[in-house]
């Protein structure tokens, strides 16, 4: 389904992730200390209510990031912008790889946690490289278009459509 913009819904969610990986980011490594504690490594000295945090967290943004699928797969999103079609390709495995990995790294996260914790290092490979390399090109996309093109794509996820159809 194409839309001529995101719904205000569509970009309250994008935000929302945002600040959930960011939350993610800057306390992961207390999870990391916690983690290997719990499974026999050196005791910790960070306090254990980082653990349920990180958990409810990650939950958050898996449902979030389910939540904006069936989103995008109902109300749609507006046309890729006229680009180069090797940006085009580039900005569309930004993307999806964002999608992917952000629930990937849920999922593994979960099952790391409470049933394989030998998936500890996948969970942490998918969200500080991979993550942060896909989030940097997020960003440098978005710069691109804002500061280089002047287009309208960095608009698009700062303003409702404006068709209130939404």
């Amino acid at each position: 389904m194409v839309s001529v913009g995101y719904s205000a819904r569509q970009i309250a969610l994008h935000w929302f992730v945002f600040i959930l990986v960011a939350v993610q980011y800057f306390t992961g490594g207390n999870m990391t200390h916690l983690f290997r504690a719990a499974h026999g490594g050196t005791p910790s000295e960070v306090g254990s209510i980082w653990a349920p945090v990180h958990i409810a967290v990650g939950l958050a943004i898996l449902a979030t990031m389910l939540w904006r699928v069936r989103l995008r797969g109902t109300v749609g999103a507006p046309p890729a912008a006229k680009q180069h079609p090797a940006l085009q390709a580039l900005a569309t495995a930004v993307h999806v790889g964002l999608y992917i990995d952000l629930i990937g790294a849920a999922l593994v996260g979960l099952a790391a946690n409470f049933w394989l914790p030998q998936l500890a290092g996948l969970h942490r490979l998918m969200v500080r490289p991979i993550l942060t390399a896909l989030f940097g090109l997020h960003v440098a996309g978005a710069l691109w278009h804002w500061i280089v093109l002047r287009d309208d794509v960095m608009a698009r996820m700062l303003r409702p459509a404006p068709d209130g159809s939404h």
